[in-house]
């Protein structure tokens, strides 16, 4: 269906902007619901609008350097670069609202900055609101931004083309923001803060479980150093058509050897009998059928709300890519392969191409499974089986070949359980959210 907008030249926002786009009927309501709430300002008036400052290197510890990329979940720092402190960085305030404002994917997103007891920075990617907080509770004004209301505002500010999108300082000034009565602000400031609450329990106890399954093989105890040189024979080289000496590292060996005399090592391949590649889905704008792809990936639990779509035509005709509640699915190429969630939904859903699904027989529990291959043991023999150079990727042939530590149900259960409680406090921040962007939304609209 057709849609269009007639706009008034008077109403045009000078010459810089007469792309059709920017005048989109969403865009236009959305700034007229706020405009007729009345007692509207702009963001400059109630806040400095900032961009962060790239550090010239990164380092191996220091100051923590928060990227775009962070955002996906500013309470998880595990994946963070560091900067020495020496360098002229932008450090960040607690309540700074962090907007990311350079590419593609997760543009516009908005995080809050919020009690961290360390010292952080930002680079130029992210921009930083730093309110007046005797104008306008900084967390209220997180959650406006996150509304459909503030949102909005910015996605229609976005230039430039796929893959070099910006949203800069001075276009993210001009959005309109509505001063809310001192109860909605702080009612909406009380969820975003316990929110952020509720996502560092869910972290901590995701840890507790990865903890304890590095405890339970013994991982302290495994020492993993090396020469800089090793030496093997053909026959182990054409076993696994592999030349390169990365594959060969003695470490890997020695992690290998440690499982094995457990006692309590099996092979992948002999507990799970379906491991396959999603395919390349065709998205579609509100389709029926969520769609994971490798983004949706956590470092602690799949990002179920950010998922894209497709129709149940490709849901019917594709049922290899087909997952089911329980499925364990690894990022299989990219940055983060080997990263590992549990599809714990009761959804209709498919992989991406560069999703791997590994659907388990009942002797293994897919949530020890994917703690087990998130730590250090599992991503070590990512690292072993993974190939190419800038774009790493690893095959489901390969995947089959890692060796599983297969404890006790009763100690499996254990880990399950806390997984669990990550999850539930995970679901309950997101709740909170939501919660908080419905009433901003219902006072703006007056409802």
């Amino acid at each position: 269906m057709a849609v269009w907008s007639i706009i008034k030249t008077s109403e045009l926002e000078g010459t810089k902007r007469l792309d059709p786009e920017y005048y989109q009927p969403k865009y236009i309501n959305a700034i007229s619901a706020v405009v007729e709430y009345g007692n509207t300002v702009k963001l400059s008036e109630i806040g400095r609008i900032l961009r962060g400052r790239n550090p010239r290197k990164y380092t191996q510890d220091g100051i923590p350097v928060i990227r775009a990329i962070d955002l996906r979940d500013i309470t998880d720092l595990s994946d963070v670069l560091y900067a020495s402190p020496n360098e002229r960085l932008f450090y960040l305030a607690d309540e700074d609202i962090l907007i990311s404002s350079i590419g593609a994917g997760s543009i516009g997103k908005v995080e809050l900055f919020v009690g961290f007891d360390d010292k952080a920075a930002t680079v130029s990617e992210v921009s930083v609101v730093r309110a007046n907080k005797e104008e306008f509770n900084a967390a209220a004004l997180a959650i406006f931004l996150r509304s459909q209301f503030g949102y909005l505002q910015l996605e229609r500010r976005i230039t430039g083309s796929t893959g070099q999108l910006h949203l800069y300082p001075k276009d993210i000034s001009s959005v309109l923001v509505p001063m809310l009565p001192s109860n909605t602000q702080s009612y909406l400031a009380d969820n975003i803060k316990d929110s952020i609450n509720l996502l560092k329990q869910s972290k901590s106890f995701y840890i507790k479980a990865e903890q304890m399954v590095l405890d339970e093989i013994g991982w302290d105890k495994l020492n993993l150093s090396q020469h800089k040189w090793w030496t093997i024979g053909f026959s182990k080289a054409t076993d696994v058509d592999r030349i390169d000496a990365e594959h060969f590292q003695p470490k890997y060996d020695k992690l290998l050897n440690h499982l094995k005399k457990s006692g309590k090592a099996k092979l992948l391949g002999s507990i799970a009998p379906y491991i396959k590649r999603g395919l390349q889905p065709e998205y579609v704008d509100n389709g029926d059928i969520i769609v994971v792809n490798s983004q949706h990936l956590g470092r602690y639990l799949l990002d179920v709300e950010a998922t894209e779509r497709t129709d149940k035509s490709f849901w019917e005709k594709n049922k290899r890519a087909r997952l089911r509640k329980n499925d364990v699915l690894l990022y299989s190429t990219g940055a983060y392969v080997g990263r590992t969630n549990v599809q714990l939904e009761n959804q209709d859903g498919v992989a991406s191409n560069h999703v791997t699904i590994i659907r388990l027989s009942n002797s293994c529990d897919p949530l020890y499974l994917a703690v087990f291959l998130n730590s250090p043991v599992g991503l070590l023999q990512t690292e072993k089986w993974a190939s190419g150079s800038g774009q790493r990727e690893i095959y489901s042939h390969n995947i089959e070949r890692f060796l599983i530590y297969h404890p006790e149900d009763k100690f499996q259960q254990k880990i399950a359980d806390l997984v669990r409680q990550s999850y539930n406090a995970h679901r309950k921040a997101k709740v909170l959210l939501e919660r908080a962007k419905a009433k901003v939304e219902a006072a703006i609209l007056g409802s």
